[in-house]
């Protein structure tokens, strides 16, 4: 009905340009005359991702405010068949992903993009990523007014510049049709919500917001500004971002981190600053006009019928703001479809919509202003894929790609979601699910948007009876609104193969709300059990044990540091036990156990993975009391703790303060660990052999053999061998084919340290590393 040939999204001039050139670096890489860490600075902000799978890489296509044509749905699943996997991804921030490419097809997909108009840059890294919109935007009968061309606009501007490209870390900008937040503006860094003051357009913006790691809501930095004022406030935060973001520390370098430390009032004085600056000076480059966004898609009233009081329309078909027009929802199967699927549904908006389709916040596609007698026809020409066209009135599960691909997952989130699925519709319980969200993250980087969700899950690892499980936090109580937005809270901990009975409990009892809720979780997240079923221990779809293996940027560095959290995590939670509960015993219990935990996390840095709760002990003392990296108080800490475990003792829950100080500087220490795994904080008291010279422990060897030794636990054995021989020295690491070999060198490298050789010596690697620093 309407054919569009024209891009929605216009590609700068510098991105077009960073695109060819992406070819070269991509062969100097292959040929061996970049580094894998040199490299993957470059193609993760070309929106190039590493996957779990060896050798395998994920291309982001930003799809601006959501908005993709027919023809650029084809070129996507016709690269993904030739390069990819064949599956086609919808994000929860409305991009779209290619799976499984090898790197030296990389510049094909990235050119073929660019053909029809796409591009990935920006898709990854320090970015301004992809400005998202309301998925409805233009035809939402509640919106204020559309704000997909403001959308663009912002994306177009900001993408034509380089420093867009190297900032602290990732600014993502949302605009919101109205104080609904479809679009989720209140948790963004940027977000724009739509309002009209005496007949003219504009916004009330908010920033600061976020999700991940110690999320938070946006704060008001503007009431009202008119919409012609947006580019010179997003230039104004993105300024304000690259100067004050702590890029010293990715873990806090979000924007949200700029106002938890210089306080709300401070930061919007710096904002006012900037702008006022930006104002002065004028916008820089090409400045984008306001188009018509997706209201130039205009269906011929010809074709509209007008009459909306006939037939009641599916779960699935919502009425416009056109009369005789609507969106018929196309619920994908966590945010996946097969290549000639997608291809089949930009032919079918183009026969019998707007010519457009739409990606959604839920991992949806959309088909916009569907005249009422074709609805029937859209569902007819879909029926049969693997879209549902019907709909039935059940909710939703939106999910990250998890550990499966994504190498900073910790759990199988899309495995944990088939099975909630299989439980619900098994007990009956999905008929009573609604339109409950529920919302899973592998990881504490939220991708599935866990903060925001009517119930969401957010995945971790937890060390029971000395062996890792896979577990979820689970949150509820979520609000996105204008004004009223509040994060959702967390409930408690569960097993992840506790979470599908827990969930068809909840649904059949209608207990939803988090109260509610709170109380059901309390039954399933007790972890004091001595013996779990062995499949406990094994993630959804799983054959082998959960571990951390595989984890991180290519890095054995950041599988160290999972590792130190557990147990920092875990000493803090026996804390909070202890302090919850009243009986002496449990009390006791709970202190000894965060004894442990706070004892047993920084000893992985030493190459130390003890076992029994003396042997914790003793490697304590000796790494971390004796070198006075902990007060010298902390050992009688550690004898009282021993002498009530072998009944001398008659109760330890008055050490409980001590126990906190304790923990306290264990993380302390944790948190100040650089890339070397060396800690940047001062010690706690003088050392207690100061003046006499440390003992190197083994005499000076140039090969160590860490076959059969896993990572990462490999890497940091490596890495204490290498301190021990003189700058200039070469140290040969022998090592295990597979993960060992890969991560190990990358890790090294990582370091600054030069990675000689990776040698084949039949049934194991020799790499050589030669020690810089």
């Amino acid at each position: 009905m309407c054919k569009v040939k024209q891009p929605i999204l216009r590609i700068p001039e510098s991105v077009k340009k960073d695109t060819f050139a992406y070819r070269s670096r991509v062969e100097k890489f292959v040929q061996g005359q970049t580094s894998a860490v040199a490299f993957r600075a470059y193609r993760v902000p070309m929106g190039v991702y590493e996957q779990r799978a060896a050798g395998k890489y994920m291309v982001r296509i930003r799809i601006g405010a959501g908005l993709v044509l027919p023809y650029q749905l084809e070129r996507i699943a016709q690269l993904s068949k030739t390069y990819g996997n064949g599956i086609v991804h919808v994000t929860t921030r409305q991009d779209i992903q290619i799976h499984e490419v090898n790197i030296e097809d990389t510049p094909d997909v990235l050119e073929g993009l660019l053909e029809v108009g796409l591009s990935p840059r920006g898709g990854g890294g320090n970015t301004v990523r992809n400005v998202t919109a309301c998925p409805r935007a233009g035809v939402c009968p509640k919106e204020e007014f559309d704000v997909s061309p403001y959308a663009l606009a912002a994306a177009e501007y900001l993408l034509q510049f380089k420093n867009s490209y190297n900032l602290p870390r990732k600014y993502k900008i949302v605009f919101s049709g109205c104080s609904a937040d479809c679009a989720f503006a209140s948790v963004a860094d940027l977000g724009f919500f739509a309002h009209q003051k005496d007949g003219v357009k504009g916004f009330a913006v908010y920033a600061g917001g976020g999700l991940g790691s110690n999320p938070a809501v946006g704060l008001k930095i503007e009431d009202f500004i008119t919409d012609n004022e947006i580019l010179e406030v997003a230039e104004a935060i993105k300024r304000l971002f690259d100067k004050y973001g702590d890029r010293s520390n990715k873990h806090k370098a979000r924007l949200r981190y700029v106002v938890a430390r210089v306080g709300t009032q401070e930061f919007i004085k710096l904002y006012k600053i900037e702008r006022q600056e930006v104002r002065n000076q004028g916008l820089r480059g090409d400045i984008p006009k306001v188009r018509a966004g997706a209201s130039k898609f205009e269906v011929p009233r010809s074709v509209v019928d007008s009459d909306n009081s006939r037939s009641p329309l599916r779960h699935n078909v919502l009425a416009e703001k056109t009369e005789g027009l609507f969106t018929v929802m196309l619920r994908l199967n966590l945010g996946d479809i097969p290549a000639d699927d997608l291809i089949k549904t930009g032919q079918t908006a183009e026969k019998f919509g707007q010519g457009l389709v739409r990606t959604s916040q839920l991992q949806n596609l959309l088909i916009t202003s569907v005249p009422r007698q074709n609805i029937e026809k859209v569902r007819s020409t879909l029926e049969g894929l693997s879209i549902d066209v019907t709909g039935n009135g059940r909710g939703k599960i939106v999910t990250c790609t998890g550990a499966a691909t994504c190498k900073l997952g910790l759990c199988l989130s899309r495995g944990l979601a088939d099975a909630i699925s299989d439980k619900l519709n098994q007990s009956k319980a999905s008929r009573q699910q609604g339109e409950t969200i529920i919302r899973i993250s592998g990881c504490p980087n939220s991708c599935g948007h866990h903060y925001i969700a009517d119930i969401g899950f957010q995945g971790r690892a937890k060390r029971v009876n000395g062996r890792l499980m896979p577990c979820y936090d689970v949150l509820a109580g979520a609000q996105t609104t204008e004004r009223t937005a509040h994060l959702a809270e967390r409930v408690g901990s569960v097993p992840a193969k506790k979470i599908p009975d827990l969930l068809a409990e909840a649904f059949a009892a209608g207990a939803i709300k988090k109260e509610q809720l709170k109380g059901l979780v309390e039954r399933y997240d007790d972890f004091s059990s001595p013996e779990f079923p062995d499949e406990y221990y094994y993630d959804f779809g799983a054959t082998e044990p959960f571990s951390l293996a595989g984890r991180g940027p290519g890095e054995c560095g950041a599988g160290v540091m999972d590792v130190i959290k557990l147990d920092v995590d875990q000493a803090k939670e026996a804390i909070r036990a202890a302090h919850k509960t009243q009986a002496a015993k449990d009390k006791s219990e709970s202190v000894y156990e965060a004894i442990i935990a706070a004892a047993r996390a920084l000893l992985v840095i030493f190459g130390l993975e003890p076992k029994k709760d003396r042997e914790i002990f003793a490697a304590f003392s000796k790494h971390l009391i004796e070198p006075a990296w902990v007060k010298p108080q902390a050992q009688q800490l550690l004898d009282n703790a021993i002498d009530w475990r072998m009944g001398d003792r008659n109760s330890i829950d008055d050490l409980l303060p001590q126990v906190e100080d304790l923990a306290k500087r264990v993380e302390e220490l944790f948190l100040s660990l650089d890339a070397n795994l060396k800690f940047k904080a001062k010690p706690a008291a003088q050392k207690a052999n100061a003046g006499v010279p440390e003992d190197k422990a083994q005499t000076q060897k140039h090969t160590v053999d860490l076959r059969g030794v896993a990572c990462p636990l490999n890497f940091v054995k490596a890495k204490i061998e290498l301190e021990k021989i003189d700058a200039g020295e070469i140290l040969e690491v022998l090592l295990d084919d597979g993960e060992p070999t890969k991560n190990v060198p990358e890790s090294f490298t990582h370091q600054g340290q030069e990675v000689i050789e990776v040698k084949n010596v039949g049934d194991h690697f020799c790499v050589k590393v030669r020690r810089k620093k």
